[in-house]
């Protein structure tokens, strides 16, 4: 693999091209992350607008018909549903773990079991959350690379 820049000027935007004979994982892995960067979703805190990244998103959770969005220390509300945004955001490294949330599995510290056939996980910021039993073999399977 080669790697060029060009840094000038005269650039006024960023532009990223790939050439290559065929996508192999590792070239789909950075692929990914370049879209990861690049995509984000637009939510609402204390009256104001923000583009919130998808890689500093930690959670989605919806609770009493809202959707909010957790990241390292803020909490914004979001205006999709999270069916729409499991929709717009099933090709990257984010999975739902329950009826009420959807997580970020680049996030995740650790996973332990719990009783019942649940998962617990915790957080790159210390966070809890819990994974409802029907959703474990997805996430089991997401966190190792497998999908």
């Amino acid at each position: 693999m080669k790697l060029t820049i060009e840094q000038s000027d005269i650039f006024t935007e960023t532009e990223i091209n790939i050439k290559c004979n065929m996508i192999d994982s590792n070239l789909q892995k950075i692929i990914d992350e370049l879209q990861i960067m690049m995509f984000s979703i637009t939510a609402y805190k204390d009256g104001a607008i923000y583009k919130i990244s998808l890689d500093d998103i930690y959670y989605f959770e919806s609770v009493d018909d809202k959707t909010f969005i957790y990241c390292q220390v803020d909490v914004y509300e979001c205006k999709y549903k999270l069916y729409e945004l499991e929709n717009k955001i099933s090709n990257y490294k984010f999975t739902r773990i329950s009826k009420s949330a959807i997580i970020n599995i680049d996030k995740i510290s650790y996973i332990k079991p719990q009783l019942a056939g649940r998962l617990d996980i915790t957080m790159d910021n210390g966070e809890h959350q819990t994974v409802n039993r029907h959703y474990v073999n997805t996430l089991r399977m997401k966190f190792e690379g497998e999908v």
